[in-house]
Protein backbone atom coordinates (compact mmCIF):
# COMPACT_ATOMS: atom_id res chain seq x y z
CA UNK A 1 0.00 0.00 0.00
CA UNK A 2 0.98 3.41 -1.00
CA UNK A 3 2.37 5.80 1.73
CA UNK A 4 0.38 8.52 2.78
CA UNK A 5 0.89 12.12 3.97
CA UNK A 6 -1.76 13.99 5.41
CA UNK A 7 -1.20 18.35 5.84
CA UNK A 8 -3.93 18.97 8.07
CA UNK A 9 -4.74 22.57 8.95
CA UNK A 10 -3.90 24.41 6.20
CA UNK A 11 -5.05 27.31 4.46
CA UNK A 12 -5.13 26.24 1.02
CA UNK A 13 -4.74 28.27 -2.27
CA UNK A 14 -5.82 25.86 -4.72
CA UNK A 15 -5.60 27.52 -8.10
CA UNK A 16 -9.49 27.15 -8.89
CA UNK A 17 -11.54 28.92 -6.13
CA UNK A 18 -11.07 32.75 -6.16
CA UNK A 19 -10.99 32.19 -2.02
CA UNK A 20 -9.19 30.34 0.21
CA UNK A 21 -9.83 27.11 1.81
CA UNK A 22 -9.40 28.01 5.60
CA UNK A 23 -8.85 24.81 7.97
CA UNK A 24 -7.97 22.66 4.89
CA UNK A 25 -6.22 19.39 4.54
CA UNK A 26 -4.37 17.92 1.40
CA UNK A 27 -3.29 14.17 1.30
CA UNK A 28 -1.40 12.45 -1.29
CA UNK A 29 0.59 9.76 -1.92
CA UNK A 30 3.98 8.20 -3.04
CA UNK A 31 7.35 8.29 -1.13
CA UNK A 32 8.06 11.68 -0.21
CA UNK A 33 11.89 11.49 -0.81
CA UNK A 34 11.88 8.85 -3.65
CA UNK A 35 14.44 8.84 -6.23
CA UNK A 36 11.98 7.91 -8.83
CA UNK A 37 8.13 8.49 -8.73
CA UNK A 38 5.57 6.47 -10.60
CA UNK A 39 1.77 7.13 -10.75
CA UNK A 40 0.85 6.68 -7.14
CA UNK A 41 2.53 9.34 -6.39
CA UNK A 42 -0.26 11.88 -6.28
CA UNK A 43 -2.74 14.46 -4.93
CA UNK A 44 -5.51 12.14 -3.49
CA UNK A 45 -7.83 14.93 -1.42
CA UNK A 46 -7.80 18.72 -1.17
CA UNK A 47 -10.62 20.32 0.93
CA UNK A 48 -11.80 21.50 4.38
CA UNK A 49 -10.90 19.35 7.32
CA UNK A 50 -14.88 19.04 7.93
CA UNK A 51 -15.67 17.71 4.54
CA UNK A 52 -13.00 14.66 4.77
CA UNK A 53 -14.38 11.95 6.86
CA UNK A 54 -11.46 9.41 7.04
CA UNK A 55 -9.40 11.58 8.80
CA UNK A 56 -7.62 10.15 11.43
CA UNK A 57 -9.52 6.77 11.77
CA UNK A 58 -7.67 5.56 8.61
CA UNK A 59 -3.95 6.71 9.46
CA UNK A 60 -1.74 4.29 10.08
CA UNK A 61 1.81 3.74 10.82
CA UNK A 62 2.98 3.93 7.37
CA UNK A 63 1.53 7.75 6.94
CA UNK A 64 2.75 11.02 7.61
CA UNK A 65 0.68 13.56 9.08
CA UNK A 66 1.63 16.99 9.38
CA UNK A 67 0.25 20.03 11.25
CA UNK A 68 0.32 23.42 8.94
CA UNK A 69 -1.39 25.52 11.24
CA UNK A 70 -0.27 29.12 10.16
CA UNK A 71 0.84 27.91 6.50
CA UNK A 72 -0.92 28.41 3.16
CA UNK A 73 -0.42 25.84 0.77
CA UNK A 74 -0.43 26.79 -2.81
CA UNK A 75 0.49 25.26 -6.48
CA UNK A 76 3.99 25.03 -7.27
CA UNK A 77 4.67 28.64 -9.18
CA UNK A 78 5.68 28.56 -12.90
CA UNK A 79 8.22 31.46 -14.53
CA UNK A 80 6.87 31.20 -18.44
CA UNK A 81 8.93 34.14 -19.54
CA UNK A 82 12.68 32.64 -18.53
CA UNK A 83 16.02 32.27 -20.71
CA UNK A 84 18.31 29.43 -18.73
CA UNK A 85 21.00 30.63 -20.56
CA UNK A 86 21.09 34.17 -19.62
CA UNK A 87 24.03 35.93 -19.91
CA UNK A 88 24.86 39.30 -18.19
CA UNK A 89 25.74 41.96 -19.54
CA UNK A 90 24.75 42.00 -23.03
CA UNK A 91 27.25 42.47 -25.45
CA UNK A 92 27.41 44.47 -29.19
CA UNK A 93 28.20 41.19 -30.63
CA UNK A 94 27.41 37.89 -30.99
CA UNK A 95 29.79 35.30 -29.37
CA UNK A 96 29.42 32.18 -27.91
CA UNK A 97 31.68 32.55 -24.83
CA UNK A 98 30.59 29.85 -22.72
CA UNK A 99 30.57 27.08 -25.41
CA UNK A 100 27.96 24.46 -25.97
CA UNK A 101 28.91 22.18 -23.38
CA UNK A 102 29.55 24.38 -20.26
CA UNK A 103 26.18 25.94 -20.80
CA UNK A 104 24.34 23.15 -20.57
CA UNK A 105 25.74 22.78 -16.98
CA UNK A 106 24.82 26.33 -16.35
CA UNK A 107 21.00 25.86 -17.50
CA UNK A 108 21.07 22.78 -15.99
CA UNK A 109 21.69 24.12 -12.77
CA UNK A 110 19.48 27.12 -13.30
CA UNK A 111 16.65 24.66 -13.84
CA UNK A 112 17.57 23.12 -9.89
CA UNK A 113 17.81 26.51 -8.73
CA UNK A 114 14.46 27.61 -10.11
CA UNK A 115 13.00 24.55 -8.43
CA UNK A 116 14.49 25.32 -4.89
CA UNK A 117 12.95 28.60 -4.99
CA UNK A 118 9.50 27.20 -5.73
CA UNK A 119 9.23 27.86 -9.04
CA UNK A 120 7.87 23.90 -10.64
CA UNK A 121 7.87 25.02 -14.02
CA UNK A 122 9.93 27.10 -16.37
CA UNK A 123 8.35 28.23 -19.65
CA UNK A 124 11.68 28.85 -21.64
CA UNK A 125 11.55 31.32 -23.93
CA UNK A 126 14.24 31.41 -26.24
CA UNK A 127 17.41 29.24 -25.94
CA UNK A 128 20.52 28.36 -28.19
CA UNK A 129 21.92 24.35 -28.99
CA UNK A 130 18.64 22.55 -28.46
CA UNK A 131 19.78 22.48 -24.78
CA UNK A 132 15.93 23.64 -22.91
CA UNK A 133 14.78 20.39 -24.86
CA UNK A 134 17.50 18.21 -23.56
CA UNK A 135 16.51 19.45 -19.93
CA UNK A 136 13.07 19.19 -20.34
CA UNK A 137 13.72 15.53 -22.12
CA UNK A 138 16.19 14.57 -18.85
CA UNK A 139 13.62 16.20 -16.36
CA UNK A 140 10.84 14.42 -17.86
CA UNK A 141 12.54 11.21 -17.70
CA UNK A 142 13.74 11.69 -14.16
CA UNK A 143 17.26 11.57 -14.71
CA UNK A 144 17.81 14.76 -13.13
CA UNK A 145 14.86 16.32 -10.42
CA UNK A 146 15.06 20.20 -11.35
CA UNK A 147 11.89 22.40 -12.48
CA UNK A 148 9.94 21.17 -15.63
CA UNK A 149 11.29 22.69 -18.53
CA UNK A 150 8.31 23.89 -21.31
CA UNK A 151 10.59 24.74 -24.33
CA UNK A 152 10.59 26.41 -28.05
CA UNK A 153 13.86 26.32 -28.98
CA UNK A 154 15.60 29.22 -30.38
CA UNK A 155 13.51 32.34 -30.41
CA UNK A 156 13.35 33.44 -34.25
CA UNK A 157 13.74 36.89 -35.26
CA UNK A 158 14.60 39.26 -38.56
CA UNK A 159 17.73 39.28 -39.99
CA UNK A 160 19.42 42.04 -37.98
CA UNK A 161 16.11 42.26 -35.62
CA UNK A 162 15.57 42.18 -31.57
CA UNK A 163 18.56 40.31 -29.57
CA UNK A 164 20.43 39.31 -33.35
CA UNK A 165 23.22 39.81 -30.84
CA UNK A 166 22.37 37.22 -28.48
CA UNK A 167 23.50 33.45 -29.02
CA UNK A 168 19.61 32.63 -28.03
CA UNK A 169 18.34 33.99 -31.77
CA UNK A 170 18.18 32.48 -35.15
CA UNK A 171 17.76 35.06 -38.25
CA UNK A 172 15.45 34.89 -41.14
CA UNK A 173 13.87 37.08 -44.03
CA UNK A 174 10.66 36.45 -45.70
CA UNK A 175 7.53 34.07 -44.85
CA UNK A 176 8.74 31.16 -46.35
CA UNK A 177 11.88 30.98 -44.24
CA UNK A 178 10.30 32.04 -40.78
CA UNK A 179 7.29 28.86 -41.73
CA UNK A 180 10.58 26.54 -42.70
CA UNK A 181 12.31 28.07 -38.88
CA UNK A 182 8.89 26.92 -36.97
CA UNK A 183 8.59 23.85 -38.56
CA UNK A 184 12.25 22.79 -37.38
CA UNK A 185 11.35 23.50 -34.21
CA UNK A 186 8.10 21.75 -34.27
CA UNK A 187 10.29 18.90 -35.27
CA UNK A 188 12.79 19.01 -32.19
CA UNK A 189 9.79 19.12 -29.70
CA UNK A 190 8.94 22.37 -29.30
CA UNK A 191 5.51 22.90 -26.72
CA UNK A 192 5.13 26.24 -28.30
CA UNK A 193 6.80 28.78 -31.19
CA UNK A 194 8.65 31.88 -30.03
CA UNK A 195 9.09 35.02 -32.43
CA UNK A 196 10.89 38.37 -31.97
CA UNK A 197 8.22 41.02 -33.22
CA UNK A 198 9.29 44.63 -32.28
CA UNK A 199 12.79 46.36 -30.85
CA UNK A 200 13.56 46.09 -27.46
CA UNK A 201 16.40 46.75 -25.01
CA UNK A 202 18.75 44.49 -26.43
CA UNK A 203 20.46 47.04 -28.83
CA UNK A 204 21.16 50.28 -29.18
CA UNK A 205 20.00 51.26 -32.34
CA UNK A 206 16.36 49.78 -32.06
CA UNK A 207 13.33 51.22 -30.69
CA UNK A 208 11.26 49.40 -28.26
CA UNK A 209 8.25 49.23 -30.64
CA UNK A 210 9.59 48.91 -33.48
CA UNK A 211 7.88 46.45 -36.12
CA UNK A 212 10.92 44.14 -37.42
CA UNK A 213 8.60 41.34 -38.79
CA UNK A 214 6.01 41.73 -41.34
CA UNK A 215 2.50 40.25 -41.54
CA UNK A 216 3.43 37.84 -43.91
CA UNK A 217 6.06 35.95 -41.49
CA UNK A 218 4.32 35.98 -38.47
CA UNK A 219 1.15 34.93 -40.28
CA UNK A 220 3.26 31.74 -41.44
CA UNK A 221 4.35 31.22 -37.86
CA UNK A 222 1.26 31.03 -36.57
CA UNK A 223 -0.23 28.87 -39.42
CA UNK A 224 2.49 26.55 -39.00
CA UNK A 225 2.24 26.55 -35.03
CA UNK A 226 -1.80 26.23 -35.00
CA UNK A 227 -1.26 23.73 -37.59
CA UNK A 228 0.47 22.00 -34.74
CA UNK A 229 -1.88 22.14 -32.03
CA UNK A 230 0.68 24.64 -30.55
CA UNK A 231 0.64 28.57 -29.54
CA UNK A 232 2.58 31.33 -30.90
CA UNK A 233 4.42 33.95 -28.19
CA UNK A 234 5.84 36.99 -29.65
CA UNK A 235 8.15 39.74 -27.87
CA UNK A 236 6.26 42.67 -28.05
CA UNK A 237 6.97 46.34 -27.43
CA UNK A 238 4.88 48.90 -29.25
CA UNK A 239 0.61 49.26 -29.43
CA UNK A 240 0.21 48.79 -33.21
CA UNK A 241 2.13 45.77 -33.59
CA UNK A 242 0.51 43.75 -30.32
CA UNK A 243 -3.11 44.43 -32.48
CA UNK A 244 -1.54 43.21 -35.28
CA UNK A 245 -0.32 40.03 -33.88
CA UNK A 246 -3.19 39.37 -32.21
CA UNK A 247 -5.42 39.81 -35.49
CA UNK A 248 -3.60 37.44 -37.05
CA UNK A 249 -4.11 35.01 -34.41
CA UNK A 250 -0.93 34.98 -32.43
CA UNK A 251 -1.56 33.49 -29.02
CA UNK A 252 0.94 35.29 -26.16
CA UNK A 253 1.91 38.72 -25.91
CA UNK A 254 5.16 38.91 -23.97
CA UNK A 255 6.27 42.04 -22.36
CA UNK A 256 3.84 44.75 -23.85
CA UNK A 257 6.05 47.59 -23.05
CA UNK A 258 3.05 50.26 -24.52
CA UNK A 259 -0.35 49.21 -24.83
CA UNK A 260 -3.64 51.21 -25.05
CA UNK A 261 -6.90 50.55 -23.34
CA UNK A 262 -8.58 49.33 -26.69
CA UNK A 263 -5.61 47.04 -27.50
CA UNK A 264 -6.05 45.07 -24.61
CA UNK A 265 -9.53 44.61 -24.98
CA UNK A 266 -9.04 43.06 -28.38
CA UNK A 267 -6.65 40.69 -26.23
CA UNK A 268 -9.38 39.86 -23.91
CA UNK A 269 -12.04 39.42 -26.61
CA UNK A 270 -9.55 37.00 -28.74
CA UNK A 271 -8.04 35.10 -25.48
CA UNK A 272 -4.50 36.05 -25.67
CA UNK A 273 -2.37 35.48 -23.18
CA UNK A 274 -0.08 38.34 -21.74
CA UNK A 275 3.09 37.78 -19.95
CA UNK A 276 4.30 41.53 -18.51
CA UNK A 277 7.68 40.74 -17.33
CA UNK A 278 7.47 43.84 -15.32
CA UNK A 279 10.83 43.11 -13.48
CA UNK A 280 12.79 43.65 -16.70
CA UNK A 281 11.65 47.35 -16.24
CA UNK A 282 11.85 47.79 -12.70
CA UNK A 283 15.28 46.63 -12.07
CA UNK A 284 17.37 49.32 -12.31
CA UNK A 285 19.87 48.44 -9.56
CA UNK A 286 19.97 44.91 -11.11
CA UNK A 287 20.90 46.77 -14.55
CA UNK A 288 23.63 48.07 -13.26
CA UNK A 289 25.29 46.03 -10.83
CA UNK A 290 25.39 43.28 -13.85
CA UNK A 291 27.44 45.90 -15.75
CA UNK A 292 24.62 46.15 -18.36
CA UNK A 293 25.38 48.72 -20.91
CA UNK A 294 24.21 52.66 -20.16
CA UNK A 295 21.48 52.62 -23.43
CA UNK A 296 20.28 49.38 -22.00
CA UNK A 297 19.40 50.55 -18.34
CA UNK A 298 18.50 54.13 -19.82
CA UNK A 299 15.64 52.64 -22.33
CA UNK A 300 13.93 50.00 -19.25
CA UNK A 301 14.03 52.87 -17.31
CA UNK A 302 12.27 55.00 -19.29
CA UNK A 303 10.26 52.31 -20.45
CA UNK A 304 9.03 51.53 -16.92
CA UNK A 305 6.13 53.96 -15.80
CA UNK A 306 4.83 52.94 -19.71
CA UNK A 307 5.11 49.83 -19.02
CA UNK A 308 3.12 49.48 -15.48
CA UNK A 309 0.47 51.72 -17.46
CA UNK A 310 0.06 49.06 -20.34
CA UNK A 311 -0.31 46.72 -17.93
CA UNK A 312 -3.02 48.25 -15.58
CA UNK A 313 -5.16 48.67 -18.77
CA UNK A 314 -4.37 44.75 -19.83
CA UNK A 315 -5.76 44.08 -15.81
CA UNK A 316 -9.05 46.72 -16.35
CA UNK A 317 -9.57 44.72 -19.41
CA UNK A 318 -10.05 41.52 -17.86
CA UNK A 319 -6.88 40.03 -19.87
CA UNK A 320 -5.75 37.14 -18.83
CA UNK A 321 -1.94 37.38 -17.32
CA UNK A 322 0.63 35.27 -16.48
CA UNK A 323 4.05 35.20 -14.74
CA UNK A 324 7.44 35.81 -15.95
CA UNK A 325 10.44 37.55 -15.38
CA UNK A 326 12.91 37.94 -18.54
CA UNK A 327 15.36 37.13 -15.82
CA UNK A 328 16.55 34.10 -14.37
CA UNK A 329 13.41 32.58 -12.46
CA UNK A 330 15.25 32.26 -9.27
CA UNK A 331 17.60 35.66 -9.22
CA UNK A 332 17.78 37.23 -6.18
CA UNK A 333 16.85 40.79 -6.10
CA UNK A 334 15.27 43.48 -3.44
CA UNK A 335 15.08 40.82 -1.54
CA UNK A 336 13.61 37.80 -2.91
CA UNK A 337 13.56 35.89 -6.39
CA UNK A 338 12.68 37.42 -9.45
CA UNK A 339 9.66 35.05 -9.59
CA UNK A 340 8.20 36.18 -6.27
CA UNK A 341 9.24 39.90 -7.18
CA UNK A 342 7.11 39.67 -10.02
CA UNK A 343 4.15 38.73 -8.56
CA UNK A 344 4.45 42.16 -6.10
CA UNK A 345 4.72 44.23 -8.85
CA UNK A 346 1.94 42.69 -10.65
CA UNK A 347 -0.28 43.21 -7.33
CA UNK A 348 1.51 47.31 -7.33
CA UNK A 349 0.37 46.78 -11.05
CA UNK A 350 -3.64 46.51 -10.23
CA UNK A 351 -4.00 42.65 -9.75
CA UNK A 352 -5.54 41.39 -6.16
CA UNK A 353 -3.02 39.14 -4.71
CA UNK A 354 -5.42 36.31 -5.38
CA UNK A 355 -4.62 37.05 -9.00
CA UNK A 356 -1.49 37.24 -8.74
CA UNK A 357 -1.28 34.08 -7.43
CA UNK A 358 -2.99 32.52 -10.00
CA UNK A 359 -1.27 34.11 -12.87
CA UNK A 360 1.72 32.39 -11.09
CA UNK A 361 -0.23 28.87 -11.25
CA UNK A 362 -3.54 28.07 -13.24
CA UNK A 363 -3.45 30.62 -15.66
CA UNK A 364 0.51 30.14 -16.65
CA UNK A 365 -0.63 25.96 -16.50
CA UNK A 366 -3.31 26.99 -19.17
CA UNK A 367 -0.71 29.02 -20.87
CA UNK A 368 1.70 25.81 -21.07
CA UNK A 369 -0.90 23.43 -22.05
CA UNK A 370 -0.02 21.71 -18.22
CA UNK A 371 -3.33 22.50 -16.76
CA UNK A 372 -4.37 18.56 -16.84
CA UNK A 373 -1.75 17.37 -14.63
CA UNK A 374 -0.36 20.19 -12.67
CA UNK A 375 -0.86 23.67 -11.82
CA UNK A 376 -4.16 23.72 -8.84
CA UNK A 377 -4.17 21.54 -6.06
CA UNK A 378 -6.41 19.23 -7.45
CA UNK A 379 -7.31 15.35 -6.84
CA UNK A 380 -5.13 13.09 -9.18
CA UNK A 381 -2.88 15.72 -10.23
CA UNK A 382 0.72 15.33 -9.79
CA UNK A 383 1.64 17.23 -6.43
CA UNK A 384 3.50 20.28 -7.46
CA UNK A 385 3.12 22.74 -3.96
CA UNK A 386 4.78 24.96 -1.81
CA UNK A 387 4.31 25.90 1.72
CA UNK A 388 4.48 29.55 2.73
CA UNK A 389 3.99 30.95 6.31
CA UNK A 390 1.11 33.65 6.41
CA UNK A 391 -1.78 34.31 4.06
CA UNK A 392 -0.10 35.54 0.86
CA UNK A 393 -3.73 36.04 -0.50
CA UNK A 394 -3.79 38.92 1.67
CA UNK A 395 -0.60 40.32 1.83
CA UNK A 396 1.63 39.11 -1.20
CA UNK A 397 5.08 39.66 0.42
CA UNK A 398 3.96 36.64 2.16
CA UNK A 399 5.37 34.67 -0.86
CA UNK A 400 8.53 35.25 0.27
CA UNK A 401 7.97 33.42 3.16
CA UNK A 402 8.98 30.40 1.63
CA UNK A 403 9.46 26.68 3.79
CA UNK A 404 8.28 23.66 1.79
CA UNK A 405 8.86 22.97 -1.94
CA UNK A 406 7.61 19.90 -3.64
CA UNK A 407 7.65 18.53 -6.63
CA UNK A 408 5.60 15.14 -8.05
CA UNK A 409 4.49 14.56 -4.30
CA UNK A 410 8.26 14.65 -3.74
CA UNK A 411 9.93 16.94 -1.14
CA UNK A 412 12.74 19.20 -2.51
CA UNK A 413 13.03 21.03 0.79
CA UNK A 414 11.26 21.42 4.14
CA UNK A 415 11.56 23.85 7.39
CA UNK A 416 8.15 23.03 8.29
CA UNK A 417 7.76 20.98 11.82
CA UNK A 418 7.19 17.68 11.92
CA UNK A 419 8.66 17.69 7.77
CA UNK A 420 11.95 18.64 7.78
CA UNK A 421 14.40 17.37 5.07
CA UNK A 422 17.57 19.23 3.67
CA UNK A 423 17.51 20.18 -0.35
CA UNK A 424 17.33 17.18 -2.50
CA UNK A 425 18.12 17.37 -5.97
CA UNK A 426 21.53 17.03 -8.22
CA UNK A 427 23.69 19.10 -5.99
CA UNK A 428 25.74 17.85 -3.37
CA UNK A 429 24.18 18.95 0.54
CA UNK A 430 25.42 22.46 1.53
CA UNK A 431 26.19 23.31 -2.31
CA UNK A 432 24.19 27.19 -2.66
CA UNK A 433 21.61 26.76 -4.98
CA UNK A 434 19.71 30.18 -3.85
CA UNK A 435 20.24 31.35 -7.27
CA UNK A 436 21.63 34.32 -9.55
CA UNK A 437 23.24 35.04 -12.83
CA UNK A 438 27.02 35.81 -11.38
CA UNK A 439 28.43 32.38 -13.35
CA UNK A 440 32.71 31.63 -13.95
CA UNK A 441 33.50 29.98 -16.93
Amino acid sequence: MARKTYLIHARIIDGVQDTAIEDGIMIFQGGMTRQKGGKEDKILFVGKMEEYQGFPEEVTANDTVVDLTGYTLTPGLYNVHAHLGLTMPYKPYRFDEMGVAYRSLVMLRRACEALNCGITTVRSAGGPDNIDYAIRDAVDNEMMFAARVVPCGALNIAVGGHAWNNYISTMYNGADQFRAAARAELAKGAQFIKIGLTGGAASAHEGMADKQMTDEEIAAVVEVAHGAGKRVAAHLGGDKPIQEFVKLGGDSVEHAYHMEEETAYLMKERGTFLVPTLSVTNCHNYLVGHGSPEFQVRKLDETGEAHSQSIGNAIKAGVTICTGTDLLPSDPIDGTNATVREMELLVKAGLTPMQAIKAATSNSAKLTDTIEFTGTLEAEKEGDFIAVKGKPDQDIRDMRNLELVAKGCRLVWSTVPGLKIRRYNITVPGMNVAGGTYMKW
